[in-house]
């Protein structure tokens, strides 16, 4: 079961780096076609759709990386005990919050599937394949967090720690007197 999460955030992760790749093509279709005088319809639009997919595609892959941004100043002074309650309760919490953000980002596509809504843009596209990508990101981000809490509270296990982080407490700099 760990392998297949560990393989759903990675495979999110790509799908992330796949929509900044085709972020790339857009724009650089877009600047080859004005120097041939021709306009791409749409594309700063098109553009705007894949940065949204990308952001929330990259969630879950980036929560388990260690890469979102933490308050480790006040974290890295607790003792163990207590820093594996802190993160059982944040976890608890962001889980909830997640899981919220997740079911109402799938309610909000159904709904536009249902009513067939398209975007406002000068080539309309249906909305809920628009807003699918994200729905899809945050109920990843929602699975990785939930598994983030699981494993905290069943095993103990805290919270991945960025590159900086592991650097910062693998190495301990003495500040003495230069002539010692």
């Amino acid at each position: 079961m760990r392998r297949g999460l560990n393989t759903l955030y990675l495979g999110s992760g790509v799908l992330s780096g796949f929509c900044i790749v085709l972020i790339c093509l857009v724009i650089l279709t877009r600047v080859v076609g004005r120097w041939f005088g021709v306009v791409i319809p749409s594309s700063d639009d098109l553009a705007g759709y894949l940065l949204a997919s990308a952001s929330f595609l990259a969630l879950a892959y980036a929560f388990q990386s260690g890469a979102h941004i933490r308050v480790s100043l006040f974290t890295s002074r607790l003792p163990q005990r207590s820093l594996l309650w802190v993160e059982r309760a944040v976890l608890t919490l962001a889980a909830l919050f997640v899981s919220f953000l997740a079911y109402h980002l799938g309610n909000m596509v159904w709904e536009s599937w249902e009513f067939e809504e398209v975007t406002s843009g000068y080539i309309p596209m249906p909305l809920w394949a628009v807003q699918l990508p994200m729905a899809v990101g945050a109920a990843i981000f929602a699975l990785s967090v939930i598994d983030s809490a699981l494993c905290n509270w069943l095993f103990g296990t805290l919270i991945a720690k960025s590159e900086e982080e592991q650097l910062a407490e693998s190495s301990h700099i003495e500040l003495g007197d230069a002539d010692e």
